[in-house]
């Protein structure tokens, strides 16, 4: 594929938009386990190369080395395509590891997605998060970070600069999930969102969001538990124990009690989720939980004022 973008250069050949091109040509393909088709390619990808009179020059090289890292880095893996089924079907539910190698793999393809990783839980599992927003955004991270630290803490900003912060800032949105891992809805939901943020194009109000906002979003604060219910699940399919919960804590030491642990502090999954929040002082913290179809709905607003 190289040698076959050189040729086209050098001979001055103008192949418009080379990448959708080798799309379409089913030339591109990242590795056996993501075959051609898997991908959803992202409204007007490509690049345009010069006509057909145009002449190989320093320019038309710096042209294909942007082409060349646009193909290298690939379109956004579907969640159909990465995980075998749709997001939200019944019957299904979903590895931790590759829920943490999904969130990879739309970083690597999109530049609207920084992966992170937060540390590690009580079973050794990685907790991670991802951060969301336009590329310019994405680009200057620290800087909005920076203006958060700023206006978080009243001793070392004004008035007048908080004023001036608070108009060049973002909104900081973090969302996290599944802290109850029998409440799976969350996990998947954060995979779909994501996948949709990263590849949306056509609806004005997703970039509205990304423009103006920078989410922190966490698929999952209990990941063990996420496998925990997962395989308990797969086990019982089936059987008169099939949508039952696990016969063992979906957290190794305080089971359904771990949202308790935000005053002591105590589980490693609290500790990193409450380092990205220090981190970053976020306006709003939605932390999704899940009800049962007959039980009650509890948090309705009016909202309170958010703490700090």
């Amino acid at each position: 594929m190289v040698i076959g973008c050189w040729l086209a250069l050098r001979a001055g050949l103008g192949l418009c938009r080379v990448g959708i091109f080798f799309f379409r040509a089913g030339l591109l393909c990242t590795s056996s386990a993501y075959p051609l088709g898997a991908y959803r390619i992202p409204p007007g990808a490509g690049l345009l190369i010069p006509s057909r009179s145009a002449r190989y020059s320093g320019q038309n090289m710096r042209l294909f080395l942007f082409g060349f890292t646009f193909l290298a880095m690939g379109a956004v893996p579907t969640p159909e395509s990465y995980f075998g089924h749709k997001i939200g079907v019944d019957n299904e539910l979903l590895d931790w590891a590759k829920v943490v190698s999904y969130f990879e793999a739309l970083s690597k393809s999109s530049d609207r997605i920084k992966f992170l990783e937060l540390g590690k839980t009580v079973e050794g599992r990685t907790q991670i998060a991802a951060v969301i927003s336009s590329a310019s955004n994405i680009k200057n991270l620290e800087h909005y970070r920076e203006i958060q630290m700023k206006l978080s803490d009243p001793r070392k900003t004004s008035e007048a600069e908080a004023a001036k912060l608070e108009l060049e800032g973002k909104t900081i949105v973090m969302i996290t999930c599944s802290i109850h891992a029998t409440e799976v809805a969350s996990t998947h939901t954060a995979v779909e969102f994501a996948y949709r943020l990263a590849t949306e194009d056509s609806n004005p109000k997703f970039k509205t969001i990304l423009d103006n906002v920078i989410i922190l979003l966490e698929p999952s604060q209990n990941p063990d538990g996420v496998d925990i219910v997962t395989k308990w699940y797969r086990k019982t399919r089936g059987t008169e124990f099939d949508g039952t919960s696990p016969p063992e804590l979906y957290h190794h030491y305080v089971g359904h009690d771990d949202n308790r642990d935000w005053y002591i502090f105590t589980q490693p999954e609290t500790r990193n989720t409450a380092a990205l929040e220090n981190k970053w002082h976020p306006e709003i913290v939605y932390d999704v939980h899940q009800m049962g179809a007959n039980t009650a709905r509890i948090f309705v607003p009016p909202w309170m004022d958010p703490v700090d």
